[in-house]
C-alpha cells in the first residue's frame, strides 16, 4: 500500500504548493483513491508534479464537510468525471466556520452533490469501500476526547449550534487487502478524538494489530502556533495514546506546529510529521 500526501500545510519540497488543507493519494491492491481533496485546485498542480494521474482514481473519500477537505472536489470532477465520491449522508447538512465575528457558510459540498448526484455514495455510519478499505464512524462513547474547537457550527432543527461531528468518517485499510499483516487507520481531522477512533477500529477488527495511525488531530487554533484546545485536553490525549499499542503515528494539517511539538516531547520517535509530497509504503 502506498500513501502520498498530495497537499498539506507544509511541504518537503519548494516545488510543491501548500495550503491549509489535506488530501491523501492512496494505492492499495492496484486500486487508486483520494482521501479528501484539499481547499482548492492546488492538488491538481501537485499531482502532476508527483506523477499522479487523477484520471486513474476510482473513488474519493470525504472525511467531513469542511472547505479544507472538500474544496478541491470540483477540480477532481474536471479531471475525472466518472469518479465516485463516498461520504456520510450528514455531510449534506449546513456547516459554518466562525471567523472573527462572522460565520462563514461551508455549503459548496452540497452544491457539488446536486451537480453530480449519481457519483455519490452516501452512508449513515459504516461503509465498505473495497475488500480491504472501510469507512467508519466513531463508536467509542468518551466525548471528553472530542475536539474542543468552538469555531465549528452546524444547522440542526433550524438552529445554528456547535458542530456535533456526526458527519465525520475515518478509514481502516489493510495493506494489499491482507488482514493478517495489520491495519492502517487514517483520520483526517479526528474531531471525535483520535484515541476514540483507534479504539473503535480495534473493537471492529479484534486481534488485528495497528500498523500505523495517520491523521490530523485538530489541535491548531487560528494559527499553526496556537492551540484550539486546552493544554489539559492535549495532555490527556497524549497519555491515552501512550496506553494504546500502535506502530508509528504520522500527523499533519490541523495538528499544528505547537500541538505537534508538545506531542513529540512525550511520544518521541513514535510520532512523525507528514508533509506535502512525502510518501509512506506499508
Amino acid at each position: 500500500m502506498r500513501i502520498v500526501t498530495l497537499i498539506e500545510n507544509t511541504s518537503a519540497s519548494d516545488k510543491l504548493k501548500v495550503e491549509h488543507g489535506i488530501s491523501l493519494y492512496v494505492e492499495n491492491a492496484g486500486v487508486r483513491y483520494l482521501i479528501d481533496t484539499g481547499a482548492d485546485d492546488k492538488i491538481v498542480y501537485n499531482a502532476k508534479r508527483l506523477g499522479i494521474d487523477l484520471k486513474s482514481v476510482s473513488a474519493v473519500m470525504i472525511s467531513h464537510n469542511n472547505y479544507a477537505h472538500t474544496g478541491g472536489l470540483d477540480e477532481v470532477f474536471k479531471q475525472n468525471k466518472d469518479v465516485m465520491v463516498y461520504s456520510k449522508k450528514a455531510c449534506l447538512n449546513d456547516f459554518f466556520l466562525k471567523k472573527s465575528l462572522i460565520r462563514v457558510h461551508m455549503n459548496r459540498f452540497s452544491y457539488i452533490y446536486e451537480e453530480h448526484p449519481d457519483n455519490f455514495i452516501l452512508y449513515n455510519s459504516f461503509q465498505q469501500i473495497d475488500t480491504g478499505f472501510f469507512a467508519m464512524s466513531n463508536e467509542h462513547p468518551d466525548s471528553s476526547f472530542y475536539c474542543e474547537d468552538k469555531n465549528l457550527y452546524m444547522k440542526k432543527d433550524g438552529k445554528i449550534v456547535h458542530d456535533d461531528y456526526s458527519h465525520e468518517s475515518f478509514y481502516v485499510l489493510f495493506p494489499e487487502n491482507d488482514r493478517s499483516s495489520g491495519m492502517v487507520i487514517i483520520s483526517c481531522c479526528s474531531l471525535c478524538g483520535i484515541t476514540n477512533m483507534v479504539k473503535t477500529a480495534m473493537k471492529r477488527f479484534p486481534g488485528v494489530p495497528v500498523i500505523s495511525v495517520i491523521g490530523g488531530f485538530h489541535l491548531m487554533g487560528s494559527s499553526t502556533k496556537k492551540l484550539s484546545c486546552s493544554v489539559d485536553h492535549l495532555e490527556r490525549t497524549i497519555n491515552e495514546i501512550m496506553t494504546i499499542s500502535t506502530g508509528t503515528i504520522y500527523t499533519f494539517h490541523c495538528t499544528g506546529i505547537t500541538g505537534y511539538g508538545i506531542m513529540k516531547q512525550k511520544l518521541g520517535d513514535r510520532l512523525q510529521y507528514l508533509q506535502t509530497g512525502e510518501e509512506l509504503i506499508f
